[in-house]
């Protein structure tokens, strides 16, 4: 069993926090950034030589039902550090990576065609402010298109001699210039960047060595890295939904007390989720209207269950300081329905006195 103590995005990726993590005997999975050295000489040698990728697993898109999505992976030189760099190809980020080349060569050769009839007025008469001009409709594509300046020389005369035109007024030859760009896309420079589509690097620490307890493979290590978007769904509820934010403390043992409040809310608003999910699925429910205006969740969250049960109050009516009748109101079917697959039991409501912290015995 293997226990990773840091699964993250590339902000983790530091000398300093890798180091750290290593020498005090964690494990680490992270994506490396794409300026390490490490990623621009594997793009270097991805263009010329071809790899061998060996296929990791098949999983259905999340986004797209009846879609598979492809991993392969490919094992690098280790790192001066002796940390394993793990290349990923996903289909599905090929194919992601082709689309979004596409549109932003589309969208340059759509502005290239809109210029074109604007040149030589205004300010695209030289060939200086033009040039700039495509710069900025072609920044990211730059490689992919080439752009060319086509430059038209007239030789006109002009007049340099004051006073109306005559017989004896003075004339000057002089080159008029008129420009006019020719562009198209560059099938070598796009063949050689789709040899990089769909490929990203992990980095970690963890053993290559077979025969170790806490050996894992590079498709483990990308199972592993994909368990990363749901601690970042956590990480999106304490932000969020439960509000973490900056407080004024000054010393530390009072900020990590605050912070294991909110970790013990975390803890709690996990545990709601998990509960709901799992009887909804042994009991085979697929969906509950709970959302706004009746709509339906497959996977409530407790922020959905918050906001159903937002209307549900308890109602008293007092006289002489005495209650005369104590009623829960607002709660409906649907509700006692939430809170059985939720575990709660009905006797919270009927034995709710005064305020709603203040529970009778069940």
């Amino acid at each position: 069993m293997v226990n990773i103590g840091y699964i993250a995005d590339c902000k983790l990726c530091s000398e300093k926090n890798l180091v750290h993590i290593d020498d005090n005997g964690g494990i680490f999975i992270t994506i490396v950034p794409k300026g390490r050295k490490e990623v621009k000489q594997f793009y270097e040698f991805l263009e010329t030589n071809d790899i061998e990728w060996k296929d990791a697993y098949e999983i259905e898109s999340s986004r797209e039902k009846g879609k598979m999505i492809k991993y392969r992976t490919y094992e690098a030189d280790k790192t001066d550090r002796g940390f394993r760099i793990v290349w990923i190809h996903s289909s599905s980020k090929e194919q992601n990576d082709r689309k979004r080349r596409r549109k932003r060569i589309d969208k340059a050769c759509k502005a290239l065609k809109e210029l074109s009839p604007k040149l030589n007025a205004y300010h695209l008469k030289s060939k200086k402010e033009i040039q700039t001009a495509l710069n900025k409709i072609c920044k990211g594509v730059e490689d992919l298109l080439q752009v060319k300046i086509i430059t038209e020389r007239k030789q006109i005369k002009v007049k340099v001699s004051p006073g109306r035109p005559s017989l004896k007024s003075i004339y000057k030859n002089k080159w008029k210039y008129k420009y006019k760009i020719k562009w198209e896309e560059d099938e070598q420079a796009i063949a050689t960047a789709s040899r990089k589509d769909g490929i990203f690097p992990l980095i970690t620490n963890a053993p290559s060595d077979a025969s170790s307890d806490n050996f894992l493979g590079p498709a483990d290590i990308l199972k592993k890295y994909k368990n990363q978007s749901f601690l970042e769904k956590r990480m999106y509820t304490k932000k969020t939904i439960l509000e973490v934010a900056p407080v004024f403390l000054k010393k530390e043992k009072r900020i990590e007390a605050m912070l294991f409040l909110y970790f013990v809310a975390l803890m709690i608003v996990s545990l709601i989720e998990r509960r709901i999910r799992l009887n909804m699925q042994n009991e085979k429910i697929e969906k509950l209207p709970i959302l706004p205006q009746g709509m339906n969740s497959k996977k409530p969250t407790w922020n959905n269950i918050r906001y159903f049960f937002r209307n549900i109050h308890l109602s008293e009516i007092i006289r002489d300081g005495v209650i005369i009748q104590s009623e829960v109101k607002c709660l409906t079917d649907l509700h006692k329905e939430i809170n059985r697959l939720l575990e709660v039991p009905a006797s919270i409501y009927d034995n709710l006195r005064n305020h709603w912290w203040r529970f009778g015995h069940t």
